[in-house]
Order: structure tokens, then sequence, then C-alpha cells
């Protein structure tokens, strides 16, 4: 009897120390993923229901999983986005993607390679696709990061 016991702390012991671990590399992991940033508008942007003016921005999410918040630095304009979709990049700089379709600009992407991470928010459709295949635009707005 002592030593089934024995084993059965033993194992709970094993247990214990095993979820910790675990917890521990899921905060570190979470950890990786926030930030701050900033960018600047040249110009009008919609980014889902949300229209930017020209201005400086800040950009700060806790992480990938979650809603970006974006906020003006010269008003109190402020606004969550919607979750994004993630995908993998490890090119190009951290920058906002918007495209230029019928007369509008909008935020389609936040590409972060430092992450290892491309955010994307409104992804084009097929013919948007084939739109910016003939001539639309695609322009590269720089965001500065810092990790949190």
């Amino acid at each position: 009897m002592k030593t089934e016991t024995i084993g059965n702390r033993s194992q709970v012991r094993m247990f214990v120390i095993v979820m910790l671990a675990t917890c521990a590399f899921a905060a570190a992991a979470n950890a990786q993923s926030s930030f701050t940033g900033r960018f600047t508008l040249p110009y009008e942007v919609h980014w889902g229901a949300a229209v930017l003016p020209a201005g400086e921005y800040t950009i700060t999410m806790d992480t990938f999983h979650t809603a970006t918040l974006v906020q003006s630095a010269s008003n109190n304009q402020s606004f969550y986005t919607r979750m994004p979709m993630i995908d993998d990049s490890t090119k190009g700089p951290a920058s906002l993607s918007i495209a230029f379709l019928q007369g509008e600009r909008r935020v389609r992407s936040l590409n972060l390679p430092g992450f290892g991470k491309s955010l994307i928010y409104e992804p084009l459709t097929k013919a948007e696709r084939e739109q910016l295949a003939k001539g639309g635009q695609v322009q590269a707005v720089p965001v500065i990061i810092a990790r949190k």
C-alpha cells in the first residue's frame, strides 16, 4: 500500500511540474508577440470601418491572436481592428500594405518579418487581385516596431 501511495505522489508531482513548465512557456510565447509601433499616413486610409486621415499613428497589440489598437497621435481617435488572419513572413520591411482600388485606399495587412508574421486584416478578393495585376496600386507604409 505504501509503494502505491509513493508512486501516486510522484506522478502528481511530475504532472504539476509539467503543467507549470507549460504555463511558463506559453507566457513566454505570448510575451514575444506583443508589440507597439508607429507609422505615418501621407493620405486618408480606410481600415475596416474606420477612416484614418493623414497623420501619425501608434499601433499596439498584446498578441497576434487579438485585435490591434490603432490610435491617432494628434487627436483622440482610436479603434480596434478586427482579429487578423495570421500568415508567415520573413521578408521585406515592417510595413502596412495599402491597396488603392476603385478610388479608395484600404489597409490590407501588416507585415512583421521580425516576428516572422504577416497579419492580414482584409484579404484581396480574386477580382481585386486581377484588378491589381492590371495596374492597381499597392503601397507599403513603413512601421517602426518596438517590442513591449
